[in-house]
C-alpha cells in the first residue's frame, strides 16, 4: 500500500521592525537589529503563535528575523537559521533612503526588469524567489514557521503563484500588494517534488496589530 504524504503547513512571518524601515532605509542582507516598534509588534504576535503548534520553527540568519521568531514563539522552541531565508541583497541600496534610490540612473536600469536583473552589486528578485522555494521544497510535512523578509516572501509567491513582480505606477518596489511588519502568510503543500500542489491558504494577516 502506498504511503500518503503528510501535507506541509507552512506559516511564513514577516520580520518586525526596525529603526532603518522608521527612517525608510534599504536593508536587504544589511544586519539592522529590531527596533523598539518591532519588538512591541512581536510581543503581540506571541499568543497568536501560542495556538499554532508547530514542528519545525526556522529563521533567517540576520538578527531581525531571529529576534522576532526568540519574542513571538513559545519559550523552548528550537529555531534553525538559514541563509536561504534572507531578505533581497540590495546591493550599492543598502543604507540608502528610498529618496536618494529614486535619483540613482541604475534604480531605473533594475526596474525595466527587476524579476531578472538583479539590483546593480546585488541580486535578483528571481534569485531571490529560487533560493526559497529551493528552501521550501526541502520541507518534509507538518507545521512549519518561517521568519523572513517582506521582499523575500513576496519573490516566493511570485515564484510559486506566477505572480507580478515589474513596475507598477506610485509602487518603490514592483509588488503592488502590502506586507506589514509581524504579518502571518501561510501556504500548504501536498505531495513533494515534481507533483507537489501549493496554494495560499491567507496572506498578510496581521490582525493581532489592530
Amino acid at each position: 500500500m502506498a504511503v500518503t504524504e503528510e501535507p506541509l503547513h507552512l506559516t511564513l512571518v514577516r520580520h518586525g521592525a526596525t529603526d532603518w524601515n522608521g527612517a525608510g532605509r534599504w536593508q536587504g542582507w544589511s544586519d539592522t537589529p529590531l527596533g523598539p516598534v518591532g519588538e512591541e509588534q512581536a510581543a503581540r504576535l506571541r499568543p497568536r503563535l501560542a495556538g499554532r503548534p508547530c514542528d519545525r520553527a526556522f529563521s533567517s540568519d540576520l538578527a531581525r528575523a531571529a529576534r522576532t521568531a526568540e519574542l513571538s514563539l513559545p519559550a523552548g522552541t528550537p529555531l534553525t537559521l538559514d541563509v536561504r531565508l534572507r531578505e533581497l541583497h540590495f546591493g550599492r541600496f543598502e543604507g540608502v533612503t528610498t529618496d536618494d534610490v529614486l535619483h540613482d540612473a541604475g534604480y531605473a536600469q533594475w526596474q525595466l526588469d527587476p524579476w531578472g536583473t538583479p539590483a546593480p552589486e546585488g541580486e535578483s528578485l528571481s534569485q531571490v524567489g529560487a533560493r526559497l522555494r529551493e528552501w521550501a521544497e526541502e520541507l518534509p510535512g507538518g507545521r512549519v514557521v518561517a521568519f523572513t523578509h517582506g521582499a523575500a516572501i513576496r519573490a516566493l509567491l511570485c515564484d510559486l503563484f506566477g505572480w507580478p513582480a515589474r513596475p507598477q505606477p506610485g509602487y518603490v518596489l514592483p509588488f503592488p500588494y502590502q506586507l506589514s511588519h509581524t504579518s502571518l502568510t501561510t501556504l500548504t503543500r501536498s505531495g513533494q517534488g515534481a507533483g507537489a500542489r501549493w496554494a495560499l491558504v491567507t496572506y498578510n494577516d496581521h490582525a493581532h496589530l489592530e
